[in-house]
């Protein structure tokens, strides 16, 4: 009643005002001051509601300061639509809750700039181990980290406070705990000491440094059903989750957006930087930058649903395992295939009508009959076309980017010491997410020791479905004039499970191995040429670049057409994207 009152007195008195279109709306004039520790959601919102109510082409501008946020700020309907701070280190919105700040629906031609997100409290905490038992970690916090109590402690990692990442090697370690088992929370053993509820023995020791990340599900900006949504100039410091999670959003643009650590601390946000479902048309990142933070730079996929139905030959019930609706309209296209050959696409189909059943079932109308069975794995195959130019990811506790989607470019972009793969290419049953990607270039990226920690696979770059299968399923890959710097705790530059068709060339590969450079699995069409690697090892007299793997899943006879002779390696040009010394 409260909201209610306040936005029918503003209205009456700048009720002439807002009655103009393309109108701007100061948060101010709605009662939301900055700097001032007072909660501003209220306001804010006010102001939201009343410039989407005024029609389309508003704009919500916040002044330079600290405006603090306990809600979510929610953006329903809006038409062109633009909220705006005076610049990513002039206007801050601060969560004091974990929350999401803003959730974005049903709305068209939405743009966020010019302002920085953080939160206090923390959604993590990290200092050194002064205690080990079976039950509890008792943790020095150190500043600017915080000891909070009351928090269920949802996973550890090792920290490496010399060279500020997730711990790599030999040290690299972590633990995610089944907060069902155990719901203990933290406590305060002293002054900064904290105690951290463990569900089960670690592996950790007295003097580790360590992360520890608290249990709550909030994204920092979620946008779901809307279309051509643009996220420029914005930095984001932390979130309780993930940083940026869009659901079918039709024309995405993330441009020079950052997510950083602040003020020395040791993580960024909780998980992926980036989440990007159910994308359609186009996907946009440029000019940005993830780093510290503790799951993926970006992921950009299509979710699996299951057959659980068939009506008739055009009529069939699919239901998601993912915990939403799934995903399908009209116009769309989708792919079928067996449980036995989950990324092999066995038929196809367009869709001409969608009846919603519940919140994870939809019943499905085909434009002409489709041949499938029930629990046959059902996808949009409708995917975005993917442009990253610029995009950098470094020192987090996963991979730089997991393709799972189709048509895809990647360019001038830097990965520096992730924790696993720069660049992973997976459709997965275990997340069930996909499709298997095709025509996909990567040129002209630097990679400087990734693939050096917690999620270290076989290469800088991992294709990897999940299952592997005794077939090739994703195709058409170029991978070409990019500078790999692998340190001394790298495999390889190349894993290649189930790829066909693979090109690398015009590569500058500088190693510290005598281990081949690529794995192959059940792969074919792999070819190389006019490489140059730099070796600081000797190599044996019968080096061979490549190998195949050895898991009961690989089999060498499904491996065919690998091209891959010692000539294709011995070129000499100076590295194609040049590696700064503060790089290394």
């Amino acid at each position: 009643m409260k909201l209610i009152s306040t936005c029918l007195i503003i209205v009456v008195f700048f009720g002439e005002f807002f009655s103009i279109q393309g109108a701007i709306f100061h948060v101010e004039n709605f009662g939301a001051y900055p700097n001032d520790d007072i909660d501003d959601v209220e306001a804010i919102q006010c102001a939201i509601n009343k410039a989407i109510e005024s029609g389309s082409n508003n704009t919500i501008i916040f002044d330079a300061g600290v405006y603090n946020i306990a809600t979510t700020l929610r953006v329903q309907n809006a038409l062109n639509f633009t909220i705006k701070g005076q610049g990513m280190d002039e206007t801050y919105l601060i969560g004091t809750q974990p929350i999401r700040i803003f959730f974005i629906q049903y709305s068209y031609d939405v743009l966020i700039t010019s302002l920085s997100i953080d939160f206090d409290p923390l959604p993590f905490t990290a200092g050194y181990i002064v205690q080990v038992t079976d039950e509890y970690l008792d943790v020095e916090i150190q500043p600017p980290h915080h000891a909070n109590i009351g928090q269920q402690i949802l996973y550890m990692v090792r920290f490496d406070p010399e060279h500020m990442r997730i711990a790599f090697a030999s040290q690299s370690y972590g633990i995610f705990q089944n907060l069902q088992e155990n719901t203990s929370t933290t406590s305060l053993v002293s002054e900064n000491v904290l105690r951290l509820p463990l569900v089960s023995p670690t592996e950790f020791l007295v003097g580790d440094a360590i992360i520890a990340r608290y249990s709550h599900p909030n994204d920092a900006i979620f946008a779901y059903n809307s279309t051509d949504l643009t996220i420029h100039s914005l930095i984001l410091y932390t979130s309780w989750s993930m940083g940026l999670v869009t659901q079918r959003i039709r024309r995405l643009n993330i441009i020079n957006f950052h997510v950083l650590p602040r003020q020395q601390r040791w993580f960024s946000t909780s998980s992926d930087c980036m989440h990007l479902v159910s994308s359609q048309e186009f996907v946009n990142i440029i000019d940005s930058k993830c780093q510290m933070q503790g799951d993926d730079g970006a992921n950009i996929l299509t979710c699996y649903t299951v057959v659980s139905g068939i009506v008739n030959s055009t009529a069939i019930y699919v239901t998601t395992l993912y915990g939403t609706s799934p995903y399908a309209e009209a116009g769309c296209h989708v792919e079928f295939s067996s449980p036995q050959q989950p990324f092999t696409v066995q038929s196809s189909g367009l869709i001409q009508s969608v009846r919603y059943v519940n919140a994870t079932t939809n019943l499905l109308i085909f434009t002409e009959p489709i041949n499938v069975s029930i629990n046959d794995w059902v996808i949009n195959s409708d995917t975005p076309a993917l442009t990253v130019r610029n995009f950098t990811v470094e020192r987090n506790r996963a991979r730089g980017i997991v393709l799972e989607t189709r048509n895809i470019d990647v360019r001038d972009c830097v990965f520096n010491q992730t924790s696993a793969p720069a660049i992973l290419i997976q459709p997965s049953l275990y997340w069930y997410e996909g499709p298997p990607a095709r025509n996909i270039t990567l040129a002209n990226n630097l990679y400087i020791n990734c693939n050096e920690g917690i999620g270290r696979m076989s290469g800088t770059i991992a294709i990897y479905p999940m299952p592997i299968q005794k077939v090739p399923v994703i195709d058409d890959i170029l991978i070409e004039s990019s500078t790999f710097h692998l340190g001394n705790f790298v495999t390889s530059i190349l894993q290649s499970e189930n790829a066909n068709n693979l090109l690398l060339t015009g590569n500058y590969i500088s190693v510290n191995t005598s281990l081949p450079l690529i794995y192959i699995c059940n792969s074919r069409n792999i070819t190389a040429s006019n490489n140059t690697v730099v070796n600081l090892q000797s190599k044996p007299k019968k080096y061979k670049y490549y190998n195949f793997e050895q898991h009961d899943v690989c089999q060498k006879k499904l491996s065919s057409l690998i091209d891959l002779p010692n000539s294709a390696f011995n070129s000499s040009f100076l590295p194609p994207v040049a590696i700064q010394s503060n790089d290394i």
